[in-house]
């Protein structure tokens, strides 16, 4: 009797396990996609005579097309369409949507109902996911998570990561450091950034803002061109800083990516284990080369240097910076494409929210350089492989492609954005479907 409920116990739960089983792979609704050209994400061939499947908020399977839609919650025909991951952008800041004067002096809840508003907006651009390169974002991530603002899911750094006299640093120069006795400064007080100095410093504040809620960490390690105090030429943080911060990251799961302009900057970076270069605009062909040889990814904002070069005026010290940055994109791409450098895409705009609704047109300056299918590739499956790097810190499921088991992040453009990516720059008329996470957002198919 013993063993006969010993096998009828065994048989239960292996039933249960199937049942189980069955219900997790099918968890959520069903919806059909056909009539679609695919764009995976990763290669710039479309795929043709397929239709995909969603299951919640996932992908579930490519199959072949001409099925009758039945059993399926949901059936759209994209009407003959190219169906795309989401665009990913993967230098953005959610919370400098304006001038940098209205930022430090306003409150912190006005900028986030700033905020709120523009991530609408993002998302009905097509982006469906930005990694946030600096602020304090935590509250917006999670409000979207939980459904409450509509918008892409966010990656936030949180505080951007810089040294005194660096990238950062907006002191007033009336005052002592704080470690002196002066004042904390608006811009370490709202989260934007935080100063620090020396590997116990860096330990500590890399390991206060995964405490907060980093998916990945941000150190500024050389000049910039939107800040007053540090010239384009400067190296910000020793080796032992920004090995620290590598370290610190890496116990957690993740990675440093790095704001980052000269040459000797860069190389500093790489050799500590820095993943991901960002802007490089004065990089020399070593550097970039290097880049290639670490396996590492690179983020190159040039709209955003090319619209500083008109909002900066002749009395701003820093127009020679922008001026200085943009000269040179030209060549850094070049060796990008030279050493087969895997590319991102991040806008990093800046100073306004018309300037930032510019957002797109980045893709189409990138022409320059890249074809619309490779720009394409960066947007989507190129950037998937940046956020993916946050490991087992990686709050939500593989993005960027259309492939099974991916996050339900799917859009359908009326035209082929792999033979020109202008079509993705004009999604009031050419981007027909907005699915994110799985609910769609947009259809006027």
């Amino acid at each position: 009797m013993n063993r006969k409920r010993s096998l009828l116990s065994i048989l239960v739960l292996a039933a249960f396990a199937v049942v189980n089983t069955a219900w997790a792979v099918n968890e959520g609704p069903t919806t059909l996609i056909k009539n679609v050209s695919i764009f995976k994400g990763t290669s710039g061939e479309l795929i043709t005579g397929k239709d995909v499947v969603l299951v919640g908020n996932k992908i579930g399977k490519i199959i072949p097309a001409g099925g009758d839609g039945s059993g399926y919650a949901e059936v759209i025909d994209g009407k003959g369409g190219y169906l795309t991951p989401g665009l990913i952008d993967n230098h953005w800041h959610c919370v400098l949507a304006l001038d940098y004067g209205v930022v430090f002096s306003s409150p912190a809840q006005y900028l986030d109902a700033v905020a709120t508003w523009e991530a609408k907006e993002l998302l009905m651009r097509g982006v469906t996911t930005v990694r946030d390169a600096g602020g304090n974002t935590v509250g917006l991530k999670l409000a979207t998570d939980q459904g409450y603002v509509t918008g892409p899911r966010i990656y936030p750094s949180q505080a951007v990561l810089s040294q005194y006299s660096g990238h950062t640093d907006f002191r007033n120069k009336n005052f002592l450091p704080k470690e002196w006795g002066g004042p904390v400064d608006p811009v370490e007080r709202m989260g934007l950034g935080l100063l620090v100095n020396g590997r116990d410093q860096m330990l500590q504040a890399v390991r206060n803002n995964l405490y907060q809620g980093a998916t990945q960490i941000k150190l500024a390690v050389s000049g910039g061109v939107s800040s007053y105090s540090d010239p384009l030429y400067a190296n910000e943080f020793l080796p032992e800083e920004i090995e620290a911060a590598v370290m610190a990251a890496e116990d957690y799961g993740t990675y440093v990516m790095t704001h980052v302009h000269n040459a000797v900057a860069i190389k500093r970076a790489l050799k500590a284990g820095v993943k991901s270069i960002e802007h490089a605009m004065l990089a020399d062909e070593e550097a970039i080369k290097m880049i290639a040889e670490k396996g590492a990814y690179a983020s190159v904002q040039a709209l955003v240097a090319k619209q500083l070069l008109s909002v900066y005026k002749e009395s701003d010290p820093r127009l020679a910076k922008a001026q200085a940055a943009w000269s040179n994109v030209g060549n850094v791409m070049g060796w990008i494409k030279k050493y087969n450098v895997k590319m991102g895409w991040g806008t990093d705009l800046l100073e306004g929210l018309d300037t930032r609704a510019q957002q797109l047109d980045d893709l189409v300056l990138r022409k320059k350089w890249f074809s619309s299918a490779e720009l394409m590739i960066q947007a989507t499956g190129n950037n998937g492989e940046i956020v993916a790097l946050t490991g087992q810190r990686n709050p939500y499921g593989k993005l960027g492609v259309i492939e099974e088991g991916a996050m339900a992040d799917v859009l359908i453009y009326s035209k082929n954005p792999l033979e020109d990516v202008a079509v993705v720059a004009d999604p009031e008329n050419n981007l027909k479907l907005i699915i994110k996470d799985g609910k769609v957002y947009k259809n006027t198919l």
